[in-house]
């Protein structure tokens, strides 16, 4: 399947998805062919349409390979999409148009497409293992769900491995669940031995690290909310 073919089936999903009033319009370029699409959500109305956009909201670059594996469930979009820094690169890499302004209403519409709009299972499902996650922070991540005001991700952790780094800190309040595996966490000044069925908050501005000297992976699932999140 080409890339017009994928975009155009996700599009034709994302139809049944959207709700009422929802108006963006994105540009997909595809590096290795040099070509770019842009699809526009408009009147209850997906289209796909060749070539760049004069004014996108936002845009998207990748590649022929990442988008396949995207289209066939090997990596979740918001996974392909993730990034440390605003610095970093991603494989599903994104950037926002100079003249876009970055409002809650912007963020949501463009949190609303990159979760439903590559994703074509029904009902909508995101793998969660090791093989289906990309490094960031320091661990292998898959993000779940993010909303203006809140943020949520499934993360695995190796031993050597570390989520986080002393001094990483962030405005609003976090919770951490580790649902497998043992591990270590430095929360504010505190260092713990933490194992699955428990559940830690972090308040905000603490420092959150999180290790484990095991030989079996420990699993958590991380939760952020509030202003800023």
């Amino acid at each position: 399947m080409n890339v017009d073919e994928m975009l155009k089936e996700m599009a034709q999903l994302f139809q049944t998805k959207i709700e009422k009033g929802y108006t963006f319009t994105v540009q997909v370029d595809i590096q290795d062919q040099n070509a770019s699409w842009h699809v526009v959500t408009e009147n209850g109305k997906v289209t796909v349409n060749n070539g760049p956009c004069d004014q996108p909201h936002f845009i998207f670059v990748t590649t022929t390979d990442v988008l396949h594996q995207i289209y066939h469930g090997k990596m979740a979009a918001f996974t392909a999409a993730s990034k440390a820094k605003m610095s970093d690169t991603a494989p599903l890499d994104w950037k926002i148009p100079e003249n876009v302004e970055i409002t809650p209403e912007m963020l949501g519409k463009a949190y609303f497409f990159l979760r439903h709009f590559f994703n074509t299972s029904d009902p909508e499902k995101i793998l969660l293992e090791e093989q289906y996650s990309r490094v960031v922070h320091g661990g292998h991540a898959i993000p779940l769900y993010y909303h203006p005001g809140f943020r949520s991700a499934w993360y695995l952790l190796k031993k050597g491995e570390q989520l986080n780094e002393p001094g990483d800190t962030n405005p609003f309040p976090q919770a951490v669940i580790f649902i497998e595996g043992t591990g270590i966490a430095k929360i504010k000044d505190k260092t713990i031995s933490v194992k699955a069925g428990e559940s830690y908050y972090i308040p905000p501005g603490a420092d959150h690290v999180v290790w484990t000297e095991s030989d079996q992976p420990l699993i958590l699932i991380w939760l952020a909310w509030g202003e800023g999140a």
